[in-house]
């Protein structure tokens, strides 16, 4: 079976953002720099650039300054998530020699291998990657079915 090709994608599309869905973003904000078009292609879409308030979100878009806060982070966007929601953990490319990436919260590069059991830790597995541009990409952690209500 050939790889399916999905970069003529959009990233709104590869984070599977929906009209309707409340959108949280947790290590930047909207108005940063680095995902100012992000966050309009987040709008556009949903309805809204940013969740308020207390209510359950649908999607989380998380960047970690350090793997040391990704376990805690993760077990608190657990409980801010619907269950069949997804937290997107975004980080860094390695980059290439002479132009290293950084993350758009100013993180360094990531290995998204070591997130996978970060991920597992907070009882959450992943379940999908995508590139987000040039220097950044995401892999997605969800709830576990059997863990889902309903």
């Amino acid at each position: 079976m050939p790889d399916k090709d999905y970069a003529h994608r959009s990233v709104i599309d590869k984070l599977g953002v929906k009209p309707g869905d409340r959108v949280a973003w947790v290590g930047v904000t909207p108005r940063a720099l680095g995902v100012r078009a992000l966050a309009a292609g987040v709008a556009e879409r949903s309805g809204a650039v940013a969740a308020r308030g207390p209510a359950p979100v649908n999607l989380i878009l998380y960047w970690p300054s350090a793997f040391d806060e990704v376990v805690p982070t993760l077990l608190e966007l657990k409980s801010r998530v619907v269950p069949n929601g997804g937290i997107w953990v975004i980080t860094a490319k390695k980059g290439k020699p002479g132009a290293p990436c950084k993350a758009a919260n100013g993180a360094g590069y990531l290995k998204q291998d070591s997130l996978i059991p970060l991920g597992k830790a907070a009882g959450l597995v992943d379940n999908k990657i995508c590139s987000l541009s040039d220097c950044e990409s995401a892999m997605r952690f969800v709830i576990p079915k059997r863990e889902r209500a309903g």
